[in-house]
């Protein structure tokens, strides 16, 4: 049954144009990742690549439809390419039968790397032509350019927390006035050297070990595959160290009011599950917006405040540094679990440390929403939103003998068109779930529902 769902997987994924998905299952096709599947079906280069050669190489009016009409060709040659490989997979279900694993294997990896090698020669094909119709000053620009386009490709690749952010962008993105982007220039410029160095030393280590990580797929030797996907972790965890290094450097080398301007959109990008939203500051403002707030209360609420964000930056930075600590180490053991369950063996949950820190944000977010609710009188509770006022006296619907709501606050899930906002719930709400024997559910800002906490990884 395993080897026929890996067969199944490796074989469906070249044959839907190599989706992550279809080959994550199986613990050998964790392998997959690295031995390139998705990027075999994938164009290195697309028509929204135009712009960068047209920015970086400053083309001419009159080699732009050159260009153009080289990328076109490629994509065409490239589309051809992916087509023959298919037809070719195709093929490979009627030989399958009852052949050997090895062979059943070899079978499906030999047309995915004999297009590896036709799909790379393409790529350089295409990146001759275009150096070819350049002039002398815009061939001094393509070393920028190499390594602009390295960042643009290989930077989405990345798999670590923190691994992917592209500081160089965001320096560019948060718009410094002049005269502060030239003084940290010499910095981002030795950042972009420092990361595209980084990225080529990944790049070709995944590279060099296709064929070693396609061997073990074979001959479904799992140790020699992990040996090889860990050697590439190794190249990961250095792109990882050179952001996080830089992301400090620059913020450093920054005024103070930019600096942490620039940290905490770089942390947030790089690390977005310790950096979720909350729903705690729109409670807080919708608190604060109550007509008859005595200056006792709002003094309260500013204290609430700010021992609020002290210890959620506290227990943010706690989960950057676990995720920074223990991540690289994971991808192993799932893998592990999984050989140990398909073995037999009973597999327990295990919660990662950076889950268990998530676990202790949610707690936070309990807590102070709990703090502040019992500042206000069941009345002025009535007004946020979703309450209302009936049933909100002390001890009554919905509250405890202090008159805080003892229902968790439910939360919408943020996303790019809103943030994470609170949705209170009605004392009829309450009622109707008493009577059903249903207790309370909420959405954590970790994005769980039912009040859960982040579960821990498999």
């Amino acid at each position: 049954m395993f080897l026929r769902r890996t067969k199944s997987a490796v074989l469906a994924t070249a044959l839907s144009m190599g989706t992550a998905a279809g080959i994550a299952a199986p613990a050998s096709a964790q392998f997959g990742a690295q031995a390139g599947f998705a990027d075999s079906f994938r164009p290195e280069f697309l028509d929204r690549d135009m712009p960068l050669f047209v920015e970086i190489l400053k083309l001419e009016d009159w080699q732009r439809p050159i260009v153009e009409v080289l990328l076109q060709d490629y994509m065409i040659s490239y589309d051809a390419g992916v087509e023959n490989v298919k037809n070719r997979m195709r093929g490979l279900q009627s030989r399958m039968g009852n052949a050997r694993p090895d062979a059943v294997m070899e079978m499906i990896l030999e047309p995915l790397a004999a297009w590896d090698t036709a799909r790379a020669e393409l790529g350089r094909s295409f990146l001759n032509n275009v150096r070819a119709q350049l002039t002398g000053a815009q061939i001094d620009r393509w070393p920028r350019f190499e390594r602009t386009l390295r960042r643009e490709k290989e930077l989405p690749k990345g798999e670590l927390m923190g691994e992917s952010i592209d500081l160089f962008t965001l320096v560019r993105t948060l718009r410094f006035p002049y005269e502060i982007e030239e003084a940290i220039d010499p910095i981002v410029v030795e950042y972009e050297l420092a990361l595209d160095e980084a990225l080529a030393i990944r790049a070709a280590k995944i590279d060099s070990l296709q064929d070693e990580i396609k061997d073990a797929m074979a001959s479904m030797d799992f140790e020699a595959g992990l040996s090889a996907t860990d050697q590439i972790m190794a190249t990961r965890v250095q792109v990882r160290r050179v952001q996080d290094d830089f992301l400090s450097r620059i913020a450093e080398a920054l005024p103070a009011e930019f600096g942490e301007r620039f940290r905490a959109s770089a942390l947030a990008e790089g690390y977005p599950r310790a950096f979720r939203p909350t729903p705690i500051p729109r409670l807080l403002e919708s608190t604060r917006t109550i007509s008859d707030l005595t200056d006792e209360q709002r003094a309260q609420l500013d204290e609430i405040e700010i021992d609020y964000d002290l210890r959620l930056e506290n227990i943010e930075m706690r989960i950057v540094e676990a995720f920074r600590v223990h991540e690289p180490g994971e991808a192993r053991i799932k893998v592990q679990r999984m050989i140990d369950r398909r073995n037999g063996k009973k597999v327990e949950r295990v919660q990662s440390e950076a889950d268990r820190i998530v676990a202790e944000k949610s707690d936070l977010v309990d807590e102070t929403r709990r703090r502040i609710l019992a500042v206000l009188t069941p009345e002025q509770t009535g007004t946020l939103p979703g309450q209302s006022r009936s049933g909100n006296a002390a001890g009554g619907p919905g509250r405890d003998r202090g008159g805080v709501a003892n229902e968790k606050i439910r939360t919408l899930a943020p996303g790019k068109e809103h943030p994470a906002r609170p949705r209170f719930k009605s004392p009829d709400e309450l009622s109707k779930n008493r009577e059903r024997g249903v207790g309370a559910q909420s959405t954590s800002p970790s994005g769980d529902k039912g009040g859960k906490k982040d579960r821990g990884s498999d």
